[in-house]
């Protein structure tokens, strides 16, 4: 088991550092850049823009170690009290080599983000052992468009501006997977529009309790077989599914799910985890929503950890804010998914 370092809780006028470790949208969006940045100034923070963070060099930020240095300088920066990514992207593996583990552990901090962000917080556990969040970005939770879902503000708040356990997640009431384009401002032209949330689904029954581990499908891929993969030992493991690399404004296929499952299953997760977590499908229609639960029971059926599907993670909003590596607790019969260890140092 990874002993944790556990970052300090955000406070109202900390300054927030803002990268981007592996896409370029921040350089070509400014109207989200000013959105977001608008939104956590108005959630009293203040706001510094990493020296790369909106540099465009074909499919990335920056080189990786322009990337990777916006990061180590933000750990190294007393003034800096949390680093939040501008948005994901596929290639934050090509930073990890040139991160500063020993710097990032001496001075731990809060680190937020999502999607390809799932590779840095895997690299923060492993090799610093550092609880890092999975929940909002910049460019599109604190853009949106009126302002960040009140569900999406809630959970952050809970999990980075206090000291207590985030307690037990209740569904959001509504939920969205609406594209609106924002390289011709459509998003500036109205809010997305919501559709009900019927709450989710638990695929197979039972308790448990552990740290909870995981992140995005295909960028967890990434790190198969290197140093930063994690021990799942004991843990429950989320996964969710991102937009489709052939077409944006669909989700990964269950096809292709398998596939990732697979991988998990014939790596020894499956036998290590103690439950399974499962974020909101995005861009699904309810006939590839069916095919993504049979798949999920085929390929754990041998195995009896109790499964929850279709919860507030991930590529679709609201979404809740998760630190990886504390413990919670899973209890279908009670309809209970809870965070039971606090993420925050009272130090």
């Amino acid at each position: 088991m990874t002993q944790l370092i556990k970052p300090k809780y955000l406070q109202k006028g900390d300054t927030i550092g803002v990268v981007s470790p592996s896409a370029p949208l921040a350089g070509l969006v400014p109207h989200r850049v000013e959105k977001g940045i608008k939104m956590l100034k108005k959630l009293n923070f203040k706001v510094k823009i990493g020296k790369y963070a909106l540099k465009i060099t074909g499919h990335t930020a920056g080189s990786p170690r322009e990337r990777a240095r916006d990061i180590n300088n933000f750990f190294k920066d007393k003034n800096i009290k949390a680093i939040f990514s501008f948005i994901g992207g596929n290639h934050s593996n090509q930073i990890l080599k040139y991160l500063d583990f020993d710097l990032i552990k001496k001075n731990p901090k809060i680190f937020l983000g999502y999607s390809d962000a799932t590779v840095l917080h895997f690299a923060f556990y492993t090799q610093a052992g550092l609880v890092s969040f999975y929940g909002p970005a910049v460019l599109t939770q604190f853009a949106e468009n009126p302002e960040i879902l009140s569900y999406t503000r809630r959970y952050f708040e809970k999990a980075v501006m206090q000291s207590k356990p985030i307690g037990k997640i209740i569904p959001s009431p509504q939920w969205t997977d609406e594209i609106l384009d924002w390289f011709r401002k459509e998003d500036l032209k109205r809010p997305r529009k919501m559709k009900e949330n019927k709450g989710w689904q638990w695929l197979r029954g039972g308790k448990s309790e552990g740290p909870i581990l995981g992140g995005c499908t295909t960028s967890m891929m990434h790190l198969r077989g290197t140093k930063y993969w994690p021990d799942f030992s004991g843990c429950i493991l989320f996964w969710e599914i991102p937009e489709s690399s052939e077409n944006f404004t669909k989700g990964e296929s269950p096809e292709n799910i398998d596939a990732y499952l697979t991988n998990l299953e014939l790596s020894g997760v499956f036998n290590q985890i103690k439950g399974m977590i499962i974020g909101r499908p995005f861009g699904y229609s309810k006939k590839q929503f069916a095919l993504l639960k049979k798949i999920i029971h085929e390929r754990t059926k041998k195995y009896n950890f109790p499964i929850l599907f279709g919860v507030d993670i991930g590529h679709t909003d609201p979404m809740i804010t998760i630190p990886l590596g504390v413990k919670v607790k899973l209890d279908s019969t009670k309809n209970i998914f809870s965070f039971v260890e606090s993420e925050i140092s009272l130090k």
